[in-house]
């Protein structure tokens, strides 16, 4: 959903069929739009890495209350306030504060692998915003040379 406006807001539903369309699952919500500056955002909902490398999501928020990076799974797994691991992978949050922007949680995952596709939550105090990251297979480039003798 882009360029809302507040006309928009009220209660919808989501549905997805999986298995093949035999089972489907209906979430029911309230949206709702206001004017403004949103009380927690990221820059980027999709980001893309390859393989052994890093991605720094930045959560730019202005509501108070505990700051948390989430895994979205079958279960949930939470890294609190400053570091820790999520599926076996490191996980930094740093608090910084931005002159135009407000308060900034920088959330940094390094030695990426495929398996950390998937969909996280960035959260500051009851508010959560969904990012899905993508982590990539390194392509590798060969050279061939060939000698020759005379």
């Amino acid at each position: 959903m882009t360029d809302l406006g507040m006309e928009d807001s009220g209660r919808y539903r989501c549905a997805v069929e999986i298995n093949g369309g035999s089972d489907v699952i209906i979430e029911r919500f309230q949206l709702s739009v206001t004017p403004g500056t949103p009380e927690l955002y990221v820059d980027q909902q999709e980001v893309t890495e390859v393989e052994g490398g890093s991605v720094i999501v930045k959560c730019y928020y202005r509501n108070t209350g505990n700051r948390k990076w989430c895994k979205i799974r079958d279960s949930v797994q939470c890294v609190w306030e400053n570091s820790g691991t999520t599926e076996g992978k490191s996980v930094t949050l740093q608090q910084t504060t931005d002159a135009t922007r407000g308060n900034v949680l920088t959330v940094t995952m390094s030695g990426l692998k495929m398996e950390n596709t998937g969909w996280y939550r960035c959260g500051v105090g009851d508010l959560m915003m969904p990012v899905h990251i993508t982590v990539r297979q390194q392509t590798t480039t060969q050279s061939t040379s060939t000698m020759t003798s005379e």
